[in-house]
């Protein structure tokens, strides 16, 4: 009888373990696709709403990626600084269109064609910065934006966070806008949200170089105009290792307690047994008539034990709280999105300061002088006054002693500039050039602070005992504004700068 038992109990234990196995791969399959749909959506949703953001400049950017792709060199070893080519963007736009603003006075699309390669460069850079690190953020193998060709079923790949390479010169660059077949059998997902121009559920599932992938796109309309596909994959061998792996878990769990359960039947099934069942199911019920995911504590505390029926309660409660940590992710959304806007402000707030000094860049001095030429066409503007500083010789000490000692006699230099002009805001405009806009107590005295200025930068200047960055030497020029003269604020800008060359042509003149 015991034998037969014991058979009994084999075939139990093995069909349990067989049937548990089999619906919890069917289950955990089901549950981790729709989990990595939900992952693939967020973030193809997130970077959709990003260029949404972005709005007019992502169409331009857009549009001359695909005029330009070819001519737009992005270093392929680029780490994700992106500013050093926003502001070399915006100096040559400066240099071209003084006083005014791209994508304001000036649409992106009509600027001249190296405007646009040097725009390209910037904005790519900028959102392959983007994209790389949602990629990680998100924890997913591969992000993309995408671009129908408008022939067949082949599509641009503008935005690609796996990076292609390309040679040009012996310089390896980021190979930009290749084109690739995206066959309607592998790619029914992608093309059918592109064709309806809305989210379709499900995955396109590809094989490649990359592995076997699951394929999430969305389709991106900016204005009422389809502009391509943000697009996210995940490894579907990783998903189906993770099952695999979960199944096998809860396989052994589910065996180890079968096998416990079946040794001390007899006493499980008694009153304590049903009655604990019976209480998991009164506060299961009692969840979902209040939602209350508090409830999952209460399962915990109330069902004790260390079998099936307290596995059953722990992974009910941590599905619970699994619910209750989703609702509040709902409702913190708009947190998030309240979030991600502070972050561009600050973004924002340090495009305007100079890295090397920390004062005030160019674009900040741009947006000053239009702020200064509003008030005035308004009639309603201070006194103020223009002077520049114009460093001599950083060249040279760059060329000698390397561009750290001449950042050491840039920083020195604005240093003096700043702690002089105390109630005025500084600027640098240009590799050895700064502005200083006078006004407050600083216009009152500014003759006398001018004359200050150039004493204590030649008196250092001509101490010996300082290393030659150190010694640095400066012309200063300056003027007021004259509201019967001056239309605005770039007539003050260029009197300072006048008188600025020409105390640097009478310095020169001196030390021949």
């Amino acid at each position: 009888m015991s034998v037969k038992l014991t058979y009994f109990f084999l075939i139990l234990v093995l069909s349990v373990l067989i049937a548990t196995g089999l619906g919890t791969f069917l289950n955990q399959t089901s549950i981790y696709m729709k989990q990595n749909e939900q992952r693939l959506r967020n973030i193809v949703e997130y970077l959709a709403q990003l260029t949404l953001t972005d709005g007019d400049e992502f169409v331009a950017y857009q549009q001359i990626m695909l005029e330009y792709g070819d001519e737009i060199m992005v270093p392929f070893d680029f780490d994700g600084d992106y500013h050093p080519a926003k502001l070399e963007f915006y100096e040559a736009f400066n240099e071209v269109y003084p006083g005014k603003a791209p994508g304001i006075d000036v649409l992106y699309t009509d600027m001249p064609e190296n405007l646009k390669i040097l725009y390209g460069v910037y904005k790519h850079e900028y959102w392959l910065h983007i994209f790389e690190i949602a990629r990680d953020s998100f924890e997913i193998d591969y992000c993309y934006y995408v671009v129908p060709t408008g022939e067949g079923l082949h599509v641009y790949y503008v935005i690609d966070a796996v990076r292609e390479e390309k040679e040009v010169d012996g310089e390896k660059y980021i190979l930009l806008n290749y084109e690739v077949d995206q066959p309607q059998e592998i790619h029914q997902h992608m093309w059918d949200a592109w064709n309806s121009g809305e989210y379709v559920p499900g995955f396109d599932m590809t094989n490649n170089e990359y592995g076997i992938n699951l394929v999430y796109c969305l389709p991106l309309t900016i204005n009422d105009q389809k502009m391509g596909l943000v697009c996210a994959d995940v490894s579907f061998e990783k998903v189906n290792r993770n099952i695999v792996y979960i199944t096998i878990k809860h396989v052994v769990g589910i065996g180890i307690v079968v096998v416990i359960f079946c040794a001390i039947l007899s006493w499980l099934v008694g009153s304590r047994y049903i009655k604990r069942l019976i209480k998991l199911k009164d506060e299961i019920s009692e969840f979902s008539d209040n939602k209350d995911p508090d409830i999952s504590y209460k399962i915990i505390q109330d069902i004790k034990g260390n079998d099936e029926i307290y596995d059953l309660a722990r992974q009910t409660s941590m599905m619970i709280q699994e619910i209750g940590t989703y609702m509040q992710s709902l409702v913190s959304k708009n947190k998030d999105l309240a979030e991600v806007q502070r972050r561009l402000t600050e973004a924002n707030e340090l495009a305007n300061r100079d890295t090397l000094t920390g004062v005030r860049n160019k674009t900040a001095y741009d947006n000053e002088v239009r702020k200064i030429d509003d008030k005035i066409v308004n009639e309603r503007f201070r006194k103020f006054g223009i002077a520049m500083v114009d460093l001599n010789n950083l060249k040279k000490i760059n060329d000698s002693f390397g561009h750290e000692k001449g950042n050491v006699a840039i920083k020195k230099v604005c240093n003096m500039i700043c702690r002089k002009f105390a109630h005025s805001p500084v600027f640098r405009v240009g590799g050895d050039e700064f502005v200083v806009i006078i006004e407050n107590d600083d216009y009152e005295k500014v003759e006398t602070l001018v004359t200050e200025l150039q004493q204590e930068i030649d008196a250092i200047y001509g101490k010996q005992a300082l290393e030659p960055w150190e010694r640095v030497s400066a012309a200063i020029g300056w003027a007021l504004y004259d509201p019967v003269y001056d239309a605005d604020a770039d007539s003050v800008f260029k009197k300072a700068d006048q008188q600025m060359n020409k105390k640097k042509k009478a310095m020169k003149a001196g030390m021949i």
